[in-house]
């Protein structure tokens, strides 16, 4: 493995490798061929997508629905190679709209991006004469097509297109913004139909450039995903002939980002003809060799229950290869690589999560597995502040909730009985410890953590005062849905705005480099308007 440099949003990041031996890779479903896709819609089921057309269901057992969830066989050209039904992503809304978003190549092979709908959304059937065809992009080659979906934490669908195929980009259209081919494409799908063009995207109104475009330069990006608590977006590029690339935006960026293909495979000079230096692209956070390694898969950032060493890791994999690796921040901006070895056979073709964030894998010839944590010491997080204000009285722990696991909460060091849930119901300020447990052998004990009740103004910041860094926002039950939020300076001049589309309680704000001084925050929501003060020193 080849220790890297890479230069990304001015930090030096030192990646290097480590070895565990914590991890094992249990069959899950094994009957089930040419995986591309394994994801959940917030309940009980597994969702796996064949290449072929079809997306089946399992439920957390690993027990497959007789029926497909969705066949669309006849409308899918999948003829083997990367061709086929390539992503799958659910509304955030699926719950009560029955949304969901798939992208394919067609009969002619092109690529389709479409929405279905699903009545009643609980159904275990979805009907295939529902599709809404949103968009197509004719490819002009059969290969480098992405197909990967997500929708981000502002609620909008982003979508990964390769550079059209081929080899080495002939057409040069990831660097073309005039082309949607070699991007990430950004639409707001929250619409009655169709889809309309986020007025916060990059080029939008540029005559110049698609005003899908959210970022380019980008080879065949197979895999991406978001951070499930920081928002932050991880992405698999996959590489020529010598090089694998992992790269890295940060949550809250404005997107336009140029990634370097096919002017640079990962941070190596390919083809440099019209190009800039190489400082003026967004190099990878991270890339490896060809030989064993020749397709890198990208997977997610872990945030599930079960294990605590693997918290806030970013995984991935290689086609070719079979081992399996993970990437993480350390406390002074550093990459850190650990690898976990190499599981059975190669051609790992996807990560996929469940409702409870634990991990799968899936293969190119069959079957899907489970990731699971041989030290099995689940996370106890309750909070990533020593200090939480909440609003109401109750608190729900930082990690989703796990049916295997036992919960006992600790105020001021006694047991606080009843309280057995990832939710505490507080009523008193003060000092808080939660003990997640498996079973006899396998528990973990939080930090303490100081939980300040009440409402004041309609939300709180915290840590206040801060250092310059991340803040949190957490406000009251009145604020559930669409919240312009906006940052001004001691004199009134605005800083940042965003929009907040969730339905939680709370977000993170993201002022790195702000100065020490005094700061307005304000959340208008409706014909509401709500300002705190915040103290940067």
């Amino acid at each position: 493995m080849k220790i890297t440099l890479s230069l990304t949003a001015g930090l030096i990041l030192f990646a290097f490798t480590s070895l565990k031996a914590q991890m094992s890779l249990d069959p899950f479903v094994p009957n089930v061929n040419r995986i591309t896709g394994v994801t959940n819609c917030g309940d009980n089921r597994i969702f796996i997508i064949e290449q072929v057309g079809r997306i089946l269901v399992s439920d957390l057992q690993g027990n497959l629905q007789p029926n497909p969830f969705l066949n669309i066989i006849g409308r899918v050209r999948s003829a083997g190679g990367e061709q086929g039904l390539l992503g799958l992503a659910f509304s955030p809304d699926y719950a009560t709209d029955g949304r969901f978003y798939i992208n394919y190549t067609n009969l002619t092979g092109n690529t389709v991006v479409s929405r279905f709908t699903v009545t009643p959304p609980d159904g275990m059937t979805a009907d295939s004469t529902t599709e809404e065809i949103l968009f197509t992009i004719v490819q002009p080659f059969t290969n480098h097509n992405g197909g990967d979906l997500h929708f981000g934490p502002d609620g909008y669908l982003y979508i990964a297109s390769g550079d059209g195929g081929s080899g080495g980009d002939p057409g040069n259209r990831a660097q073309n913004l005039l082309e949607p081919l070699g991007k990430i494409l950004r639409i707001d799908v929250n619409t009655p139909s169709g889809y309309a063009v986020p007025s916060s995207n990059p080029f939008a109104g540029n005559p110049n450039a698609d005003s899908r475009v959210w970022s380019y330069g980008w080879r065949n990006p197979w895999r991406f995903s978001f951070d499930s608590r920081s928002g932050d977006m991880w992405i698999g590029d996959v590489g020529q002939n010598l090089w694998e690339e992992i790269s890295f935006e940060k949550a809250g960026s404005p997107g336009g980002g140029n990634y370097g293909w096919r002017c640079y495979e990962a941070s190596h000079p390919f083809n440099l003809t019209g190009c800039q230096p190489a400082s003026q692209y967004i190099l990878p956070v991270y890339e490896f060799p060809h030989g064993p390694d020749c397709s890198v898969t990208g997977g997610f950032v872990y945030r599930g229950a079960l294990s605590s060493d693997w918290y806030g890791k970013y995984f991935f994999t290689d086609y070719c290869n079979g081992q399996i690796r993970s990437l993480h921040y350390n406390d002074s901006g550093s990459v850190v690589f650990t690898n976990y070895g190499a599981f059975g056979t190669n051609f790992f073709t996807t990560f996929g999560q469940d409702r409870y964030g634990e991990f799968y894998l899936g293969r190119n010839s069959t079957g899907v597995y489970k990731l699971t944590n041989d030290d099995c010491k689940p996370v106890a997080a309750p909070s990533l502040s020593d200090t939480v204000l909440t609003i109401a009285g109750s608190y729900l722990l930082s990690t989703p909730f796990h049916p295997e696991l036992n919960y006992a909460w600790f105020f001021n060091g006694n047991l606080i009985p009843g309280e057995t849930g990832s939710a505490l119901l507080a009523a008193t300020s003060g000092e808080y410890k939660v003990l997640v447990s498996r079973n006899d052998t396998c528990f973990n004990l939080s930090k303490a953590v100081t939980l300040l009740l009440g409402q004041q103004n309609g939300f709180q910041v915290y840590p206040n005062p801060a250092g310059s860094g991340v803040v949190n926002l957490v406000w009251s039950l009145n604020l559930p849905n669409k919240k312009v939020i906006e940052v001004f300076d001691s004199v009134g001049r605005l800083l940042k705005k965003e929009v907040n589309l969730g339905v939680d309680s709370g977000t993170t704000l993201d002022l790195t480099g702000y100065s020490k001084g005094l700061y307005f925050i304000r959340i208008i929501h409706n014909d509401n308007a709500f300002t705190q003060k915040l103290l940067i020193q």
